[in-house]
């Protein structure tokens, strides 16, 4: 038995849509046998929407960029937190950081979001509307993850480098675009991948991993049948073993 995780935004999902070649592929895959695993930045609340949205079928979620592991029933396997006075004090950052546009707490499988300036537009989370007051967000007690939404991708990248340098003990800050998201500190996809090859009880070398951006590095390199995308950035080509066009001629070529 052989695990192939897969990175969803940019690589399974590319250009707001999926390919049915992939979907194809994905379902011979697990015909053969084999596990297909989804790793993701996103929560299970969200990633399940996705699932739901375009029929796709896995054996387990990585979420959270690693922090969170869920099996199909979405049960959860492992779960890990930030500390939290330092979320608290992230969140204050939060509240009083001029370019803020809102901030997300994710309790471990579902995702709350509080606007800060609604004076600024939104570019990532139009969907998601608050369902929580300030004060209940601040009484959940443990926060998986937290992303804050910027209004502009400079600031995103400044405030991550920032968040990195400071709380370089207890986190770690991911620019994506328009939003920081903080996690853990040593939590990475790659912890998710680990989990699961004890868990199913696969040798590494079984496992293949693809993905297309900085946050899928540690996962690439966790594999020793790791790629990318072709479209990734060099920094991820210079660690990755392959580069493919997508999942399906991935799979293609380790089923030959």
């Amino acid at each position: 038995m052989k695990l192939l995780a897969s990175d969803y935004d940019g690589t399974l999902k590319y250009a707001q849509q999926i390919m049915q070649e992939d979907l194809d592929a994905i379902q011979r895959w697990r015909d053969a046998g084999n596990l297909f695993v989804i790793n993701t930045g996103r929560s299970m609340e969200s990633i399940k929407v996705q699932m739901e949205k375009y029929n796709i079928s896995a054996d387990y979620y990585i979420t959270n960029h690693g922090g969170m592991v869920f099996d199909k029933d979405e049960f959860e396997l492992f779960s890990s937190y930030l500390e939290y006075i330092t979320s608290l004090d992230i969140i204050y950052i939060a509240k009083e950081l001029e370019g803020v546009v809102s901030y997300v707490v994710n309790d471990g499988k579902h995702r709350h979001r509080i606007i800060v300036n609604d004076r600024l537009q939104e570019k990532r989370y139009m969907q998601l509307q608050p369902d929580m007051s300030e004060d209940e967000v601040l009484d959940l007690g443990k926060y998986a993850k937290i992303t804050i939404s910027m209004s502009e991708t400079g600031a995103a990248i400044e405030l991550a480098n920032q968040l990195n340098t400071f709380f370089s003990d207890d986190i770690t800050a991911y620019a994506n675009n328009f939003v920081v998201e903080i996690g853990p500190k040593g939590i990475t996809k790659a912890t998710g991948m680990e989990f699961l090859c004890e868990f199913e009880d696969i040798d590494e070398y079984d496992t293949y991993a693809i993905g297309d951006s900085y946050s899928d590095i540690e996962m690439i390199e966790f594999s020793p049948n790791g790629a990318c995308i072709s479209t990734a950035p060099d920094d991820l080509k210079w660690v990755a073993k392959q580069q493919y066009d997508s999942i399906h001629e991935m799979i293609d070529e380790i089923m030959k």
